[in-house]
């Protein structure tokens, strides 16, 4: 079977991931000594945390971009210029919905159909999520996330509430259409907006049967009245509506302001911008000269306990120091996220011992978690000066 274009760059999306996890948790767990994506870098709320951080944290300060701040930006300008190519295309939860609608069908399950009505449950979701990011109260939510969750399959399965989530989505997939994206995903409401916002649009053309929605990922309810012109923000941009017309004529058209675009030219665009952004923002870095405690003269032998807030709360550090040198540092207590405070404990302590320079980068995809260890040490270290 000949896979069409959207689902080829969502097989290859997929693989990407699935690999990248494994081949992380080899990394963090020292069998091999480097890494393709971390999953810091393949967090798309990356750039919204730095955000939070730049406006709410004094002791914040720009590094350049990260990975998971490109990703960030990479989806809000595809989103606002070409609508949710991101959910349509390349998202690993999206996939997972389309697959199992398709196995479903497939093994003869009757598809049940659910009203469009509750789709605003997701930008409460939304609306939620930032105000307890505001309040520093992330740490709450992330264990529900099913983002997360697929990911940590592959670098170590952790039971939690989103494994759960995740569970449920791949069940209820198997008779109703994208019912995480269209109820609940906060990053598919974000877009929605920007979507509604941008110039791009999938308008009705000269048929008015609204047919070829009978195979939208999304939902039939999309099909058009007389008056709409538009196709939702709740639409994922699969552009099978573009030539599935059982007239044979054109339903809907690609629209970039009154300008026609095709549906190859808008797919490599799409293609362009995500992947352009996602791999040149990180390699702008900061010119800022600002140290930290870099030289450790004055620091007296000993075995030191220190504390700071990373994502999940107070975490607290045990730093040894030998001959006025940092020669070990033990994590003692933390509530971080598992499968990013791995790489932020194991990359720093490493940088930190070795360099003996508490001015240590922090881990993509990882700033608070890395910016509270980092603390921690250094509340540790400053306790030695202080005896």
């Amino acid at each position: 079977m000949k896979l069409k274009v959207r689902s080829t760059i969502q097989l290859i999306a997929t693989i990407t991931v699935i690999i990248s996890s494994i081949i992380y948790a080899m990394y963090i767990n020292e069998l091999i000594d480097f890494k393709l994506l971390s999953i810091g870098d393949m967090n798309p709320y990356g750039g919204w945390s730095a955000l939070k951080s730049a406006l709410t944290d004094l002791s914040y300060r720009w590094r350049g971009f990260n990975r998971s701040m490109g990703l960030t930006v990479a989806i809000v300008f595809t989103a606002f210029a070409f609508g949710r190519f991101f959910c349509g295309y390349i998202c690993p939860i999206g996939a997972i919905q389309d697959f199992f609608k398709y196995l479903g069908k497939k093994v003869g399950l009757k598809e049940r159909e659910f009203s469009h009505k509750p789709e605003i449950i997701k930008y409460l979701v939304l609306i939620g999520l930032v105000s307890l990011s505001i309040l520093g109260l992330g740490h709450i939510i992330s264990p529900f996330s099913p983002w997360l969750a697929y990911l940590n399959i592959f670098i170590g399965f952790n039971l939690q509430a989103g494994t759960i989530i995740l569970i449920l989505i791949v069940l209820i997939s198997l008779v109703g259409r994208r019912i995480f994206c269209r109820y609940f995903c906060p990053l598919g409401a974000f877009q929605s907006l920007l979507y509604a916002l941008g110039p791009f649009k999938i308008k009705k053309s000269n048929c008015s049967c609204s047919y070829c929605l009978r195979d939208c990922p999304v939902s039939e309810e999309l099909r058009l009245s007389e008056k709409e012109k538009n196709l939702s923000p709740e639409c994922v941009n699969c552009l099978k509506c573009i030539d599935s017309c059982v007239k044979s004529t054109e339903g809907f058209q690609l629209k970039m302001g009154n300008k026609l675009l095709k549906k190859n030219i808008y797919v490599a665009l799409s293609i362009l911008i995500l992947l352009s952004l996602y791999t040149f923002l990180p390699l702008i870095k900061s010119n800022s000269a600002i140290q930290a405690i870099s030289t450790f003269e004055e620091i007296k032998d000993g075995v030191y306990r220190g504390s700071g807030m990373g994502f999940g709360g107070i975490m607290t550090v045990e730093v040894t120091i030998k001959d006025k040198k940092i020669t070990d540092i033990k994590v003692l207590d933390h509530s971080e996220t598992s499968g990013y405070y791995q790489e932020v404990f194991r990359t720093t302590i490493y940088e930190i011992t070795e360099s003996q320079n508490l001015n240590a980068d922090i881990v993509s995809g990882a700033t608070s978690t890395g910016r509270g260890f980092l603390n921690s040490v250094r509340d540790a270290v400053s306790k030695s000066l202080d005896d």
